[in-house]
């Protein structure tokens, strides 16, 4: 019905309202010649002004069970509100949220799926801009487990306020800087980087990103491990 009622004008009419010159960022990666590309931009982009109005958002804290028909694995996230890009602590959120859940040797994978079998995946997806920014982890576990999973999530993340040490944070900042120069190497993923870092900021800390990981201080993460307030929900069988 909502797709049913969008027509040619509607379409043209919301064009022209945000996809405007003020509202865009041109990025170029590799061999490019910079005269042509501002002569490309002053003639086909225009000079219109375009406007997006930007939702108020609003940050809540609250846990939701739901049960459904015709699943057999239970689906949860655990979530909480971290820095803004615009906030150099914002890198500590990228480290803890590796440590805690990104890839095979985190911690929650090993405390939740090798050393207990209780789930199917487990893995943690910050997401950070000039808005709004949080991490959050999901595991695929069972309906019986939900609860037990969420505990360890909280244990885990009080161990690492409590005892996370240097070699270990050291090891998390080589694993992310690692990333970042396979990452550099494809033009594609270079371009996204700079583009991300753009829209929320300034692109040129996207070649910052070594030098702002490595001053990460320990305490950083260990303070930002320290979570009062989180968001929980689980999709269970019923």
């Amino acid at each position: 019905e909502t797709m049913n009622s969008i027509d040619r004008k509607k379409i043209v009419e919301t064009f022209e309202r945000i996809y405007q010159s003020n509202n865009m960022v041109l990025c170029v990666v590799g061999d490019a010649d910079f005269d042509y590309l501002v002569k490309f931009v002053e003639k086909n982009f225009g000079t219109k002004k375009g406007k997006i109005n930007h939702l108020k958002i609003e940050l809540h804290n609250e846990t939701k069970i739901v049960k459904r028909k015709g699943i057999d694995q239970a689906n949860l996230v655990f979530a909480y509100h971290v820095p803004l890009s615009t906030d150099k602590k914002s890198y500590a959120a990228q480290i803890l949220s590796t440590l805690m859940g990104g890839g095979l040797s985190s911690r929650l994978f090993s405390e939740i799926r090798e050393k207990r079998n209780m789930a199917y995946a487990v893995k943690s997806m910050v997401d950070i801009n000039k808005y709004y920014a949080f991490d959050r982890v999901y595991v695929g576990t069972t309906k019986e487990n939900v609860e037990k999973v969420k505990e360890l999530i909280l244990e885990e993340y009080k161990k690492v306020a409590e005892s996370l040490t240097e070699k270990e944070l050291n090891q998390v900042k080589e694993q992310l800087i690692g990333h970042y120069y396979i990452s550099s190497e494809d033009s594609e993923l270079q371009m996204r980087g700079l583009l991300y870092t753009e829209m929320n900021g300034d692109a040129r800390n996207f070649y910052k990103f070594v030098e702002n990981i490595k001053e990460v201080k320990l305490k950083d993460v260990k303070d930002l491990a320290k979570i009062k307030k989180y968001s929980f929900f689980a999709l269970i069988p019923e």
